[in-house]
């Protein structure tokens, strides 16, 4: 049965569920908010487009980069085939989603160029490691969902 409540006690229920919000340990719902994040930059490097929505540029010899093919490092990798990987720390209800700086350590060779560009080099930007809008709904209603499952559990 539905708890009932009358409008007058409105305020304190809301600053008690809110509080309950604020206390609640959510890990399957973080780590499933990495794994939508996982996805969704996945799904960047497939598109080829930044976050504003346009495509990549071309190199400016108009060549295929090496890191940019489906069959190397950073392509692999940002598709979960490679060594490098995108990662996911979750700890409490946060989450880090993103890949190693260094190669030795499993990193992505060429990873951070692309995404921030390297202008001295004449590599423009390519950025790929970030969540669009359809990634951050996604991942909103999750928590939402888990929170009002666990608040009224």
């Amino acid at each position: 049965m539905a708890k009932q409540v009358r409008a007058a006690d409105m305020p304190a229920e809301m600053a008690t569920m809110a509080q309950q919000f604020d206390a609640m340990q959510m890990p399957q719902a973080m780590d499933g908010v990495g794994l939508i994040v996982q996805a969704g930059i996945v799904g960047n490097f497939a598109e080829a487009v930044g976050p504003d929505g346009a495509r990549w540029p071309a190199r400016v010899d108009n060549l295929p980069h090496p890191e940019l093919v489906d069959t190397t490092a950073l392509a692999m990798a940002a598709t979960g085939q490679g060594p490098g990987v995108i990662k996911r720390v979750v700890g409490g209800n946060t989450i880090q989603v993103g890949v190693d700086k260094s190669v030795d350590l499993g990193g992505i060779p060429g990873a951070a160029v692309h995404n921030f560009g390297y202008p001295k080099k004449g590599i423009p930007q390519r950025e790929w490691l970030y969540a669009n809008a359809t990634v951050l709904d996604d991942a909103a209603e999750l928590i939402a969902r888990d929170g009002v499952t666990e608040i009224f559990a």
